[in-house]
């Protein structure tokens, strides 16, 4: 229906138009909005005439609510998340897309499970040699389960939560007499020199996907001291880290394979049927394999100029596709 002077829609014409416009919800924590510089993410979807909202308990509770027709989100473990997440999840599964859906998500927070799933391809890469210690594992037994697992010192002690902050408090254990430096539950791994290099792999979709050198733990053989080394993951991994684990070998030069890289993330998106998602990549110096160490849920995409972009591209692309 249009104005029969000026040829222009009507005021409800418009209003139906601007109702057909996609409309993206998003739930994410302060801190992410902000690492993420999402406000480019919005400016990008405006311009694009992709409506957008920010989720909250009393959005759902309005009369008239629009049910997004996709859904980005990183939840935490509190008492709003864990409602949002009961709402978003009631949402008729044929009318939103989520991303990335929970169930998929979830088979990452359990570091014992998310390695047993990445050990079940062993063709690309390698898992190294892990095992679970639970509360009731006393040293006796653990020393037990490592000869078992044929797993040398030193090794690594991570939390067996992969999502939240004190996922990234590790250890590094040197003997079997700083066995009682552990912290319960936890999953222990088998430490492997890798010049003090780290490719971090951020997929953004299918096909997507961007690789970030950072320096990691250097390497060990020629450590002296047995004492327990305690530390956090992101102060080691990040692009502004100095820590004394970190190699100040400027020399070492490592080249990666990006065919094999390729191969390693499709077969990861593929077992976990995640599109966001962050692989952390290491070569080993002994026997040249590639090695997967963790898998992240909607990393912080540091080192990724052009995200913003990206994200947006993959909501279109999934959009386009429903």
């Amino acid at each position: 229906m249009e104005d029969s002077q000026s040829g222009t829609p009507s005021p409800s014409v418009v209003h139906f138009q601007r109702q057909q416009h996609p409309l993206i919800g998003y739930y994410l924590s302060r801190k992410k909005l902000s690492k993420l510089r999402f406000d480019q993410f919005l400016l990008l979807c405006k311009r694009s005439h992709i409506e957008t909202v920010e989720l909250t308990n009393a959005y759902f509770e309005q009369a008239n609510a629009r049910i997004p027709q996709l859904i980005i989100h990183k939840l935490e473990d509190d008492v709003v998340s864990r409602s949002l997440t009961e709402r978003i999840r009631s949402l008729p599964r044929s009318s939103t897309i989520i991303l990335d859906e929970f169930d998929s998500i979830a088979r990452l927070l359990n570091r014992y499970e998310q390695y047993s799933i990445l050990d079940t391809e062993k063709n690309i890469y390698h898992v190294p040699t892990f095992i679970r210690v639970t509360a009731d594992d006393n040293e006796s037994a653990i020393e037990k389960m490592l000869l078992e697992h044929q797993i040398k010192f030193p090794i690594m002690c991570k939390p067996i939560r992969a999502h939240g902050d004190k996922s990234h408090d590790m250890k590094l254990i040197f003997d079997v007499e700083h066995l009682s430096d552990i912290d319960k539950p936890c999953v222990l791994q088998q430490f492997i020199d890798h010049d003090g290099v780290l490719f971090k792999v951020f997929s953004v979709g299918p096909n997507n996907y961007h690789i970030v050198r950072r320096n990691s733990i250097r390497n060990l053989y020629t450590h002296t001291s047995r004492d327990t080394i305690a530390f956090r993951s992101n102060e080691v991994s990040s692009s502004q880290a100095a820590h004394m684990l970190l190699s100040n070998d400027q020399t070492i030069k490592i080249v990666f394979d990006h065919a094999i890289v390729n191969d390693i993330v499709k077969t990861v998106q593929n077992l976990f049927q995640l599109n966001l998602v962050g692989i952390d990549i290491i070569i080993d110096r002994n026997i040249g394999g590639y090695a997967v160490i963790d898998v992240n849920y909607f990393p912080g995409y540091e080192g990724v100029a052009d995200f913003s972009t990206q994200l947006l591209h993959l909501c279109q692309n999934l959009l386009q596709a429903s």
